[in-house]
């Protein structure tokens, strides 16, 4: 094997301190909830050029199941299931396969820039027009090492739904004309190697994010987004571990939203005996702004209200909502009683300074007071400061702690389960809630 590449697969498997070269959202989500500070195969999203490290492995999973109202009694299904494989062919020799061309794809994942539709939109004084989710949700992968082992990487998203919704009534998809949501997203990313245990990677992506109440072109006027990251692992052999500096700027234009953020961290993670430690810090900066973009009680969710027609940018008038602060996490790992099982822990806090300021001047806020009224607000309610942090405890992939483990079978089979947070709390004679809140699993080949 050529001695970058090897350099990489080392790097990964040393990560997983548990011989595992591969990981899941089940993994991340009860281990630290990110994949910043470790080397992963779901750090593909982040950097495609990954991808070829992680080759030849089917994956699949039922979705995150985070339903906090489970009925005593009740069965439901967990959401947006997912399953995908990647595959490489090398063109090297029997000692060395660079160079190597990957494909790959993964069907059902929901990309975080979905949080940027609203669930409806307002066309007129009377009528609104629902945000449809999205149905073709497509992840596509191409990229291959070159000669020298290094990795290049291309990524591919599509979620588009045009002309139909889901009737909740009989589950069946029907003709809405206004219905139309798209999110699409375009990606490349390298990974090389500068000797001595030392790895570097870079990605830059572009994205565009669109909803109705009609169909829009790829072309139209603005709403470009634009996401860059890059970290580095450098090997500490004092502590059998790795030093990681990471950085990632996006920048998000959305319909009635243009979304800034930044990231600066640093962290470590380090083999243990028959286990695995990580732990990273982060300063945080996030600039939120917002214009006729409400949250409306009635309707119990996100609307953009589109009756105001713009003829120049410099018309509109901003809500702005700024973050500043700084976040810690960390994950652990460690088999116990059999090498087939790992057990995991993990978690997040961050704790910012938040900054509101509400134009007077924004449609549906009161002039003379600078607040939205009762039935509706936007992203700040009214100006003001104070501190916020992530969620504390509703299940998702960004709140405080996750708790879980995987199964092991002969290195090829590999299930992570990630335990609901309440399931030791609960009562367990009346019947409720849920006992896991997401299964994935991989088979290696």
């Amino acid at each position: 094997m050529n001695l970058r590449t090897a350099a990489v697969v080392g790097a990964a498997v040393g990560a997983f301190g548990v011989g595992s070269a591969f990981a899941t959202f089940a993994r991340v989500e009860s281990m630290g909830k990110n994949t910043t500070y470790i080397m992963d195969d779901v750090s593909i999203f982040d950097n495609p050029a990954n991808a070829s490290l992680y080759s030849n492995y089917l994956i699949g999973g039922f979705g995150a199941f985070t339903d906090m109202n489970v009925e005593a009694g009740k069965n439901y299904d967990p959401k947006h299931p997912t399953f995908g494989g990647i595959f490489s062919v090398s063109f090297g020799g029997e000692n060395n396969p660079d160079p190597k061309f990957t494909i790959g794809g993964l069907l059902g994942r929901t990309s975080e820039l979905a949080k940027y539709l609203p669930s409806l939109v307002q066309v007129d004084d009377d009528s609104y027009a629902a945000v449809p989710e999205t149905v073709t949700n497509f992840d596509g992968f191409l990229g291959g090492t070159f000669s020298s082992g290094d990795a290049w990487g291309l990524h591919l998203y599509i979620a588009h739904q045009d002309g139909g919704e889901l009737d909740s009534a009989s589950n069946a998809y029907q003709v809405n004309s206004d219905a139309f949501a798209s999110i699409v997203q375009l990606d490349g990313g390298l990974n090389f190697q500068a000797g001595s245990g030392t790895s570097y990677e870079a990605s830059l992506g572009i994205a565009r994010i669109q909803y109705g109440p009609e169909h829009h072109s790829f072309f139209d006027d603005g709403n470009f987004s634009f996401l860059a990251k890059a970290r580095a692992f450098f090997t500490l052999d004092a502590i059998d571990g790795e030093l990681i500096p990471a950085a990632s700027a996006n920048f998000i234009a959305a319909p009635g939203l243009d979304d800034k953020s930044a990231n600066v961290g640093i962290g470590v993670n380090l083999a243990m005996d028959r286990g695995f430690f990580w732990m990273g810090v982060d300063f945080v900066w996030n600039q939120l702004k917002s214009h006729d973009y409400v949250y409306d009680k009635a309707a119990k969710g996100w609307v953009y209200d589109a009756r105001y027609d713009y003829e120049d940018d410099d018309d509109i008038v901003w809500d702005v909502r700024q973050d500043v602060g700084g976040k810690i996490s960390f994950g652990i790992e460690r088999n116990i009683w059999w090498d087939w099982f790992v057990i995991r822990v993990g978690g997040q806090k961050s704790i910012l300074y938040t900054s509101c300021d509400v134009k007077k001047g924004s449609h549906g806020v009161n002039p003379s007071s600078g607040e939205y009224p009762d039935n509706r607000y936007g992203k700040c309610k009214a100006d003001g400061n104070f501190f916020s942090t992530n969620p504390l405890a509703d299940g998702s992939s960004e709140d405080h702690v996750g708790f879980g483990f995987g199964i092991n079978i002969e290195e090829r089979l590999k299930i992570d389960v990630t335990v609901a947070e309440d399931l030791l709390f609960r009562n367990p004679f009346q019947g409720e809630g849920r006992i896991f809140s997401r299964l994935d699993a991989t088979y290696s080949f």
